[in-house]
């Protein structure tokens, strides 16, 4: 059998499972050309031609097995060969963090281009909510001047991004914090900073039950947010400010919750407008907000 004839039953079989994608992959093939090339120990960019190479019993065992692991029991393609990529950057994974999938490292890689609004060169970057610290990472590599400061909750989280962060070479360059939101932070000794970037738990709790299993062998506190999703992203708005440079911008990603943002701004921080950004990949899931619009629309708890 040769390698492409291996992918290609691989991603037959995932159809017929109906095996759930968005971790890394938006398709069977991909899925499966992914997880093939990684058991084989082959780069996930090689060239197709590649799949003309003959295949020994034993190498087809191992990525039989490995699909087995993928179609029976639902083990996310990352957490199986230990490695998720995001925009050309490679990052070790286990089920101590959320799979590396972001809108905001298009963003990162575009240089901010596709911001209706902009800032100057970014000196000092926060990650909150880093999780494997794929965009402190991401953004540590774009803007090479730059302090970054990566912010979890998650011990278990952090001992991954220090991991990926020392695989890059860039523990001089990033800090990693523990915190609960900004409760770690202050402003005299944190910042400020000219971009806050937040991938934070959106995902409501009422829905957690629908999510497929691949989602939810995930971490659930990377996951899933009370207040129908919106309990997190309120601390970001009501306490960035505080923690961000005059014209410096905070950017969220929250999925498919605009929805629910935009009700949470209208409810409890009457005037805020957020700028929703439309890219080649996404749009409804990235908004931005300007510093003085922070200060100017406070939070504004209901009565």
């Amino acid at each position: 059998m040769t390698l492409g004839e291996l992918i290609e039953i691989g991603a037959q079989q995932m159809h017929q499972a109906r095996v759930q994608f968005g971790q890394g992959t938006l398709s069977a093939w991909d899925e499966a050309r992914w997880l093939t090339l990684a058991i084989l120990n082959y780069p996930v960019d090689s060239p197709e031609n590649i799949h003309e190479q003959l295949l020994s019993a034993t190498q087809i065992s191992l990525v039989q097995a490995a699909l087995d692991r993928r179609i029976r029991q639902r083990v996310p393609t990352a957490y199986i060969t230990g490695m998720a990529w995001l925009k050309g950057y490679g990052f070790a994974v286990d089920p101590r963090v959320i799979i590396p999938r972001s809108f905001i490292a298009e963003l990162l890689v575009q240089r901010l281009a596709t911001l209706p609004i902009s800032s100057e060169t970014p000196s000092r970057i926060l990650d909150m909510c880093t999780g494997s610290g794929c965009l402190a990472i991401i953004a540590a590599d774009i803007y090479r001047q730059a302090s970054i400061d990566a912010a979890d909750l998650s011990a278990e989280a952090l001992a991954v991004a220090q991991a990926n962060v020392d695989r890059y070479g860039m523990a001089d360059r990033i800090r990693l914090v523990q915190s609960d939101v900004f409760s770690a932070l202050t402003p005299n000794r944190w910042g400020p900073y000219e971009l806050i970037l937040a991938n934070p738990p959106y995902v409501p709790a009422a829905k957690e039950r629908r999510l497929p299993d691949e989602f939810r062998a995930e971490p659930r506190m990377a996951l899933i947010a009370e207040d129908r999703g919106m309990a997190i992203v309120r601390r970001l708005l009501s306490e960035a400010a505080h923690f961000l440079a005059p014209g410096g911008l905070l950017i969220i990603e929250i999925g498919h919750e605009r929805r629910s943002t935009e009700a949470l701004l209208r409810r409890e921080f009457p005037g805020l407008k957020a700028q929703w950004i439309r890219t080649q990949e996404q749009f409804d899931n990235v908004f931005v907000i300007r510093q003085e619009q922070l200060i100017q629309h406070p939070w504004s708890p209901p009565q």
